[in-house]
């Protein structure tokens, strides 16, 4: 009978065989201990989430005319960005210099999906004051968004030189690094945002998924263990903690975190396929996992 690490092991050799990738959580084939060995399972990505939830922040409850700011911002608050996306946009013609409004309108419009929108509001804000962090900061979410890595760089390096203790700034500078395959700077980056905010779970799942892509799963799991600590209603941080105990060969203790994900998220697709394949697995016995001793372990 192998160990639980030998088929950890096998299952990662065979992914890499099939398709001759380099991240261990690629689509490729994997087998269980029984003979004849199982059919071939995709193993899909971890998870494609490496962003973060945004807020808006502090904003004054400025007004004026018939349409005010408290309106749009309660409609934000709301979750109806599309009409808020209007309030603000009447808000801005009445009061074109003001940055916050337009700074609220390409919040409102870049959750309605208006990218071009969103991304003319924050351009105008940052007209009116060069130095609007939070403009600096939105804006730069827009263009990593649609992958132009290099301008958001850009904004994020001048937002950073403004406000150095921005764990925004850290944890997008972190996303934009390890998009341009600069892991040393990446891994940097979202230490220094941990480092700010020690309850920066966004920061504690990328830098995370930033080792397993570099089969460090071990070096993963501490960081991972912590955004689930901090973070269970999060279906993704979940599920990677699920990537990152599978390649360790903790078959069982995968399993129950990927339960916990579809706890999070019923519809998590990831989080289904990959549970299938760890239930197909036959294991040994398993030591227990304890979650919040490797946590601590950060």
């Amino acid at each position: 009978m192998r160990s639980n690490g030998q088929i950890a092991a096998v299952l990662i050799v065979a992914a890499c065989a099939a398709v001759g990738c380099s991240k261990p959580f690629d689509a490729a084939e994997t087998k269980t201990e029984q003979r004849p060995p199982a059919k071939p399972v995709a193993v899909p990505n971890a998870v494609d989430a490496t962003g973060e939830e945004g807020t808006e922040g502090d904003v004054p409850g400025q007004s004026v005319g018939p349409v005010s700011f408290a309106d749009g911002k309660t409609a934000y608050q709301a979750k109806n960005y599309s009409a808020a996306a209007r309030l603000f946009e009447d808000y801005t013609e009445r009061r074109p210099n003001n940055a916050w409004g337009h700074f609220m309108l390409g919040l409102s419009a870049s959750k309605a999906g208006d990218v071009a929108k969103a991304e003319s509001a924050f351009e105008e804000a940052l007209r009116i004051d060069p130095n609007h962090v939070k403009s600096l900061v939105n804006l730069s979410r827009v263009l990593i968004d649609q992958r132009r890595f290099d301008e958001a760089l850009v904004r994020l390096e001048h937002a950073g030189e403004i406000d150095s203790a921005s764990v925004d700034v850290q944890r997008l500078l972190g996303r934009v690094y390890a998009e341009q395959h600069k892991t040393d700077e990446a891994v940097d980056a979202y230490r220094r945002a941990i480092a700010l905010d020690e309850h920066d779970a966004w920061s504690m799942n990328n830098l995370g998924l930033l080792f397993l892509e570099q089969g460090d799963a071990e070096e993963a799991l501490p960081l991972l263990c912590r955004a689930v600590q901090l973070r269970k209603d999060v279906a993704a941080f979940h599920n990677n903690l699920g990537m990152a105990l599978e390649h360790t060969g903790r078959f069982l203790a995968a399993a129950e975190e990927y339960r916990g994900a579809l706890t999070a998220d019923a519809g998590y697709g990831k989080a289904k396929q990959n549970l299938a394949r760890v239930e197909a697995v036959k294991v040994g016995h398993e030591e227990p996992f304890d979650l919040e001793a490797t946590a601590l372990a950060r």
